[in-house]
């Protein structure tokens, strides 16, 4: 929403306000500050708030002594307090160093200040001067001439928002990926113990082959903010396809993640850019039916198994990623994901097996991953081992229920990064 000079205004009161409350309590020996600068009259949109908790992780990270934490978060902007425990000058270095990261598309945006007190809140002065966010000279400078203009100033940030959230849902994406992978025990799957059914692919192989497809990724969300069609989609799948073919020598590792995962990404990327479509306690669902409009717009899908389950609104992936995080909170991450997959095989009509090994071997696999869901949460690891010598020997591999668990993945970050957007 657009905000008043007024209402800005107001905002610069009250956080002096508070500054002030903070450090004249003499319980901490400085005061950190988190606001973004944000060009135009819109201070506050999804990307900006996807943006401002990246700053309030980078913070969490640095292990900073904290002594009382606030947070604003309003149409003026985000807002950030930290009363801290620790020396000034210090932590003002730190902050630089994080609106300076170069890995951070927009850290830029950030606006951290330091603050101490001697009667009223002093704020420490920047060792090096801002630069300019379109030319790279001294941001002041460029500020008192108006040399480039409000316009050509919102341009460049809503340029540095939109990398900076494509970055982060790629990043979420080759992660899911990751984590898939490592996942252990997978029955019949590469995994961290074996190969599973597959003679023709490792760990290494699929690393390489998520690494590929990390540009894609980004350009799918990308697409998705643009508002882009499901032909422009395939076309960059098409050539992602291509690219993970050139690192794995030809081997079909990631084939089915190409379509969906670029689907769900571009979906987010979607939500991302347009605000009007949802209020915020809709923006998880809202990524998965922004990918699923977009596979109903292109039905002549490659995988119809894939297309279906895109179509229909990715319930498996849903299913695992319920199962996912209801594991997660019994169990660490590993174990959490090789349960739900255990799950998922017992349910999905898995088109790899089916090739595989008939209407005869889908029948045993979900048979037996039922009789492993079905003993208690102690015992399934152990059953999976077993039951991967079994699928081996047989040469099943559940590759649907595999794909289905690094998209719960995805859709675990994605309902992390996007409680508070």
């Amino acid at each position: 929403m657009k905000v008043r000079l007024e209402e800005m205004l107001g905002a610069r009161d009250r956080r002096a306000a508070i500054q002030e409350e903070m450090l004249a309590g003499g319980q901490g020996r400085c005061l950190a500050c988190l606001t973004l600068n944000i060009a135009g009259d819109v201070k506050r949109t999804r990307m900006s708030r996807m943006l401002f908790d990246r700053g309030l992780s980078e913070m969490e990270k640095r292990g900073l002594r904290v002594i009382e934490y606030r947070e604003i978060d309003e149409k003026t902007g985000s807002e950030a307090f930290w009363l801290l425990d620790e020396e000034a000058e210090s932590v003002k270095e730190l902050l630089e160093r994080i609106e300076e990261d170069e890995s951070i598309a927009a850290a830029r945006l950030f606006d951290f200040d330091v603050l101490t007190y001697d009667g009223a809140p002093i704020k420490l002065s920047r060792k090096a001067g801002r630069k300019c966010l379109i030319c790279e000279r001294p941001a002041a400078e460029c500020s008192r001439s108006r040399r480039h203009g409000l316009d050509a100033v919102k341009e460049a940030t809503d340029n540095m928002l939109r990398n900076f959230c494509a970055d982060t849902l790629a990043a979420a994406a080759h992660d899911a990926l990751i984590a898939e992978l490592e996942t252990t025990p997978k029955p019949g799957l590469v995994d961290m113990n074996n190969n599973g059914a597959h003679s023709d692919m490792d760990i290494d192989t699929l690393r390489r082959s998520a690494d590929a497809l990390l540009p894609y990724f980004k350009d799918a969300a990308l697409m998705g903010m643009s508002g882009c069609s499901m032909k422009e989609l395939r076309a960059r799948g098409i050539e992602a396809d291509r690219e993970m073919l050139d690192v794995t020598g030809g081997v079909n590792t990631h084939k089915g993640m190409v379509y969906s995962m670029g689907l769900l990404v571009s979906g987010m990327g979607r939500t991302l850019a347009d605000e009007s479509e949802a209020g915020a306690e809709n923006i998880y669902e809202q990524a998965i039916k922004n990918a699923a409009d977009l596979a109903r717009a292109d039905i002549a899908g490659r995988d119809f198994g894939a297309t279906k389950e895109a179509c229909e609104g990715f319930p498996n992936a849903v299913y695992s990623a319920e199962r996912l995080g209801i594991y997660k909170h019994r169990h660490e991450v590993n174990q959490a994901a090789a349960l739900a997959l255990i799950d998922s095989m017992a349910r999905l009509d898995d088109t790899n097996i089916l090739r595989r090994g008939g209407a005869e071997g889908l029948a045993f696999v979900r048979e037996e991953a039922s009789r492993v869901a079905a003993m208690p949460e102690v015992d399934r690891l152990k059953a999976a081992k077993e039951l991967d010598d079994e699928m081996i020997k047989r040469n099943l591999s559940p590759g649907g229920s595999a794909d289905m668990l690094a998209l719960a993945f995805l859709l675990d970050t994605w309902k992390r990064i996007s409680h508070n957007l």
